[in-house]
């Protein structure tokens, strides 16, 4: 019996402490008093086993931690070191952990990775996790799939966008106010419509006339038809008539396509050109690499990471090996040294909520206003990662933390952790507002475009006809098998027969059309002299006005 009552004292320590007071958790075991234990069994021990619940909150209870962190991740988590040599931690997570030293009662060490990286190699916080050196990571370190094999991440506590941080633009990124209205891919197929349109047309108007005959109507030519189109899009008129209802249709249809596509051109001209839109030139993490910009990045992040292990960023990836991208240490408490990098147009690569705090100290460290938000942080987020803490492989402290960090992630507390010191207001947004939108000479930049190119083309178009009409691109014309027309026959005849057999010189940049008589011939004689060269204009139904000179 005694060997009994000792080994019943053993397992469940049925012996009330003589410190209990009210702020002292209840025992995990069921306390039966003397008096009571006189009726039940005056000479047995009685008491219950712990269940699953207790022991979970006395496993921990006077144990010491090893607990690893990153030093300069401000406001996230940081370390000071005391007199003696102690490392301090600090910061979103340290609160965290506080709660759970609270909640079962461990106390902990704080150790300091000798290298701020994810990677798993020696001295990085990984590393210190795989090979049992620490108990846990406690810091927002991002969930990365190629690391779900050698540890074991915790509850996920928040999620965290990468953003860039750069040098404010003088100008915004959308280029000209009058190309602004539409994408680069509308003005493609704008284009590609006026070159299709006008031959479409013609092609109709030619397939009428050999389906129908003579009754089809006047056929346009090739260029009639595209000069129809263009000027439709200038909305100017024309004074070209179809006869068919075919070709009324097409050119209704064209008509109320322009008058739609014409609205919206003036009314997002006018909204672009009314509004204080301002853009980046980086949408995306390819403008980066594409654009050949510099950039920088900490070491340690979850940037680093994906680059030299993962395949999401490839661009970056590339950009680094071209030598225009780098990782190093950021202490945010470096402002200097930071805005260095940064006003030489090199472009920062981290994570929005700390870039957020970066650009609070560095607006309360400028006095002058003029010299405000001169950066700016891209709107579009090139990367999100989930951020949770990390434990060894085989640990049993997730499930012991998980239920009181979900606890904390499901209120709101970690999002309120995170931005309780910052202004509810966006710090230096994109469009600043402060001033109305004028027109810059930027702005009107496409239009000196379109006149010089319109003028070149002008001058090389007359070049050619300068050259044409002294060299002469001639075919010669045999009028003599032409079929006999009983009503110019006999004048073409008398032509020859006193001139000579004339030769044709036809000039392609000169263009007449609208001949309203399908088979007429007229004839311009300069001169009375068959010594004296001279010329004449023929036209007929079949073919465009040309100029014959003898």
């Amino acid at each position: 019996m005694a060997l009994t009552n000792t080994l019943l004292l053993a397992l469940c320590a049925n012996w009330p402490p003589s410190n209990i007071t009210e702020t002292t958790l209840l025992p995990p075991w069921k306390w039966i008093s003397e008096h009571k234990a006189k009726f039940i069994n005056s000479s047995e021990y009685q008491c219950e086993l712990k269940n699953n619940f207790q022991i979970q909150y006395e496993i921990l209870r006077g144990k010491r931690l090893k607990i690893a962190t990153f030093p300069n991740s401000k406001p996230l988590s940081w370390v000071t070191r005391e007199i003696n040599g102690t490392l301090i931690g600090h910061g979103i997570a340290f609160e965290i952990v506080e709660t759970l030293r609270q909640r079962y009662g461990f106390t902990y060490d704080v150790v300091v990775p000798t290298r701020e990286t994810l990677l798993n190699e020696n001295g990085s916080i990984i590393y210190m996790l795989v090979n049992g050196e620490v108990d846990m990571a406690a810091a927002f370190i991002p969930v990365l799939p190629g690391l779900d094999d050698i540890v074991k991440w915790g509850i996920d506590l928040t999620q965290f966008q990468y953003v860039v941080l750069m040098k404010r633009p003088i100008e915004s990124a959308t280029g000209s106010g009058l190309l602004a209205p539409f994408e680069m891919e509308v003005w493609f197929l704008i284009l590609m419509s006026l070159i299709a349109v006008g031959p479409i047309i013609y092609g109709i108007m030619m397939l009428r006339h050999r389906l129908c005959g003579d009754e089809s109507g006047i056929i346009y030519s090739i260029p009639t038809c595209i000069w129809f189109v263009y000027g439709a899009l200038m909305k100017q008129g024309s004074s070209l008539n179809p006869e068919t209802d075919s070709a009324r249709l097409i050119f209704a249809t064209w008509w109320i396509f322009i008058m739609i596509l014409t609205s919206f051109y003036t009314a997002n001209l006018t909204a672009f050109l009314t509004l204080s839109k301002f853009t980046l030139p980086i949408k995306k993490i390819d403008d980066i690499a594409s654009n050949e910009y510099r950039w920088i990045s900490s070491e340690g992040s979850a940037v680093e990471y994906i680059v030299k292990v993962d395949n999401d960023l490839k661009p970056l990836k590339q950009s680094m090996f071209d030598g225009n991208g780098q990782f190093m240490v950021i202490n945010i408490d470096e402002i200097d040294t930071i805005l260095k990098y940064i006003s030489s147009g090199t472009l920062l690569l981290h994570d929005k909520n700390w870039l957020n705090f970066l650009m609070l100290r560095i607006e309360r460290s400028i006095t002058d206003d003029k010299e405000r938000c001169r950066y700016v942080l891209t709107t579009d987020p090139y990367l999100t990662r989930s951020m949770s803490f990390v434990y060894p492989k085989h640990s049993i402290l997730p499930p012991l933390f998980n239920p009181i960090m979900l606890s904390y992630m499901e209120s709101g507390i970690v999002r309120h952790l995170q931005t309780k010191d910052l202004p509810e207001a966006v710090i230096c947004p994109l469009n600043l507002g402060s001033k109305e939108r004028q027109l810059r000479n930027s702005d009107l930049f496409t239009t000196y475009t379109v006149v010089v190119c319109g003028f070149s083309m002008a001058a090389a178009v007359f070049t050619l006809e300068l050259l044409s009409t002294r060299t002469g691109w001639f075919v010669a014309a045999d009028l003599t098998s032409r079929p006999h027309d009983s009503l110019h026959g006999d004048a073409v005849q008398c032509e020859i027969a006193v001139f000579g057999q004339p030769s044709k010189a036809m000039y392609p940049f000169s263009h007449r059309e609208n001949i309203n008589a399908a088979s007429a011939t007229h004839f311009a004689f300069r001169g009375s002299s068959s010594s004296t060269p001279s010329s004449f204009l023929l036209l007929d139904g079949k073919s465009s006005l040309r100029r014959f000179q003898y």
